[in-house]
């Protein structure tokens, strides 16, 4: 079905639209995501010397470095942040196509999701994450229109983006066949999961080709001792006591600190209208739980569990009404304008290059000012962090002019 858009609801899309990118170009290259300049640097590297340097040390995301860094470097990194932005709302409105009755409100989905002040502020980075959504976003709607050829690609390309989405698009290309498979139709079986595969690893052919073609680049928890006292993705120990308060800090921050307690009165509701049998609502259901096991060994960064509050508000808008879709829009604005903090937290380093590492805290209820006021008036600039590494592009990096003015 078509999907029908009043002129009215025309004008508060674009209105929307216009604020993320507004967003995008103001923070320049002020990147909230301290992976952000490594993923321009790799794609310099390439322009400068041919060689390819992973934008995280051992790994990288091929698609996004050469995407983003090709913006950043021939228009600048307001116009690389606007990029990404654009390819997130993009995969909200493929996402709504996918999952959601045509007959709902696009907007009213749409305002459910960029009131999160995590979700729009966060995609407003020239980093890897929106643009794996989006890629992401293309499959699972060419997958439900039975576009397989197109689904796979994507599906490909996501995992050249963003490698742990592989956690979400082999689970649901199982479910998705599984009845292939029971039936012994392997060849139907397959197919999927060969296709997927070798797209994804055709984009990392560099990467294979720095470590000889071996896997030396890998350093998984479980499967290599890690002799460091961190997780390879910069995370704390594996134990419960390490891991569980950040989890649950973080997944607390995300859904909201006041939309939060509202969820908690509305999963019943929720519970009780979700019809388990649908394919939407298993892949749904599938990505939130698999992204909070993820998240769980990876408590880092928030732009991690982004399919987990995006498909959690999904659910919520196909099995809530437009009042308590409104209630939750209001309790997530009502964060950008004023929050309370149930801790005080301490930290290892007060220099705000370096990492954030939190060292110790105390429970202490206070009022504070809201998300809004923080990011443009308290949060510092991390632009001159950065620049430290960009070599002859950092004055033009610094003014998020076009970087290729450096040569």
């Amino acid at each position: 079905m078509k999907l029908q858009i009043k002129k009215l609801d025309k004008i508060a899309i674009f209105s929307l639209f216009f604020l993320g990118c507004l967003i995008s170009y103001n923070r320049a290259s002020n990147f909230s995501d301290g992976d952000a300049y490594s993923v321009i640097l790799a794609f310099l590297n390439m322009i400068d010397n041919w060689v390819y340097t992973p934008s995280r040390g051992a790994y990288g995301h091929p698609i996004p470095e050469l995407l983003v860094g090709f913006f950043a470097f021939t228009i600048g990194t307001p116009f690389s942040n606007i990029f990404c932005f654009i390819l997130f709302f993009l995969s909200l409105i493929i996402l709504f196509k996918t999952f959601c009755n045509q007959q709902q409100s696009l907007v009213l989905f749409l305002l459910l999701i960029l009131s999160n002040f995590y979700l729009l502020f966060e995609n407003t980075n020239s980093i890897d994450y929106p643009i794996a959504i989006f890629f992401f976003s293309l499959g699972l709607y060419f997958l439900k229109f039975k576009k397989f050829v197109f689904s796979f690609i994507f599906f490909g390309m996501t995992i050249a983006s963003r490698a742990n989405f592989l956690t979400f698009v082999y689970p649901i290309l199982l479910i998705y066949f599984y009845d292939d498979l029971i039936n012994k139709r392997l060849k139907n079986f397959l197919y999927p999961f060969i296709v997927v595969t070798v797209v994804g690893l055709f984009f990392y052919i560099p990467l294979f080709y720095l470590h000889n073609f071996t896997l030396n680049f890998l350093d998984l928890p479980f499967l290599t001792e890690n002799t460091k006292g961190v997780g390879w993705y910069g995370g704390p120990k594996l134990n419960l006591e390490s891991l569980g308060p950040r989890f649950l800090y973080k997944i607390y921050l995300i859904v909201g600190i006041y939309s939060s307690i509202l969820f908690i009165f509305y999963s019943k509701k929720i519970y009780k209208n979700i019809n388990f049998k649908l394919y939407n609502n298993q892949i749904l259901l599938l990505v939130i739980f698999i992204n909070l096991f993820v998240f769980f060994f990876m408590p880092t960064k928030i732009l991690i569990i982004n399919p987990f509050i995006i498909f959690l508000y999904i659910i919520s808008f196909n099995n809530l009404n437009n009042k308590h879709i409104i209630f939750l829009i209001f309790f997530n604005l009502l964060q950008w304008f004023v929050t309370y903090e149930v801790a005080t937290i301490s930290y290892k380093h007060k220099d705000i290059c370096k990492a954030v590492e939190a060292t110790n805290y105390s429970f202490k209820l206070s009022l504070n000012h809201g998300k809004l006021y923080q990011h443009y008036f308290i949060n510092q600039d991390m632009t001159k962090c950065y620049s430290k590494y960009m070599g002859k592009y950092s004055e033009n990096f610094i003014n998020g002019k076009p970087l290729f003015l450096s040569d």
